[in-house]
């Protein structure tokens, strides 16, 4: 029988990790002020939910506890969700760059892009096929927090999404510039996270959904 995962974190850093995603969102919140009219995202604008990325072990954390209160919430929409996430990590068999049983990708940047180019037209799994809705919004990814402004990484800029900004001079552009998490707060988190014996390896969200489940620690 497979390895399930335990997507699980210390009450302390379930905290935390809520106070990252709050600073993380207000940043966001301010971009988007800045960039107002050049900014084209909207509900059922799907441009950036499509194709796997790696996520790290909060994500994974963050997605599964979102899953399973929406499961409380609404049974039926949840079990949808880990059904496309199941059949998802199904398709994926053979091809994943990683511990097929854990989700875990594997520390290899070149296999994990081949992977990601393969399945590139893919819908993400908490994607609702019927209005362009995330199924777990609240709790999705920080790359999905931040996709669509110009977003700061140290000394590079991601670029925006090619929807955005098509008629935006440079110094708009660069007013809507956001640098989210300027002190790497994730990557202290995660070391605590790895500190405490929990899972530290990158994943998917098909993989999170899929095999995971939340639980005391």
């Amino acid at each position: 029988m497979a390895r399930t995962v335990l997507w699980a974190l210390p009450g302390e850093l379930v905290a935390a990790d809520a106070v990252l995603v709050g600073e993380f969102d207000a940043t966001i919140r301010g971009g988007e002020e800045a960039a107002g009219r050049h900014l084209a995202c909207r509900l059922g604008c799907t441009h950036c939910c499509v194709g796997p990325f790696d996520i790290t072990a909060l994500d994974a954390a963050r997605l599964v506890r979102g899953l399973e209160a929406l499961a409380g919430r609404e049974p039926a929409l949840a079990e949808e969700v880990r059904r496309r996430a199941r059949q998802q990590w199904a398709r994926f068999a053979g091809e994943f760059p990683g511990d097929d049983a854990s989700g875990a990708l594997a520390d290899d940047e070149a296999a994990r892009q081949a992977f990601f180019e393969r399945f590139a037209d893919l819908p993400c799994a908490a994607l609702d096929p019927a209005d362009g809705r995330c199924n777990l919004y609240a709790d999705r990814p920080l790359t999905c927090r931040s996709f669509g402004l110009p977003v700061r990484v140290g000394a590079e800029v991601l670029p925006a999404c090619a929807l955005n900004f098509t008629a935006a001079s440079d110094a708009e552009r660069l007013a809507a510039t956001v640098e989210p998490d300027p002190d790497d707060a994730e990557g202290r988190l995660l070391a605590r996270l790895a500190a405490a014996g929990g899972p530290a390896a990158d994943t998917i969200v098909a993989a999170a959904l899929a095999l995971g489940h939340s639980g005391e620690r």
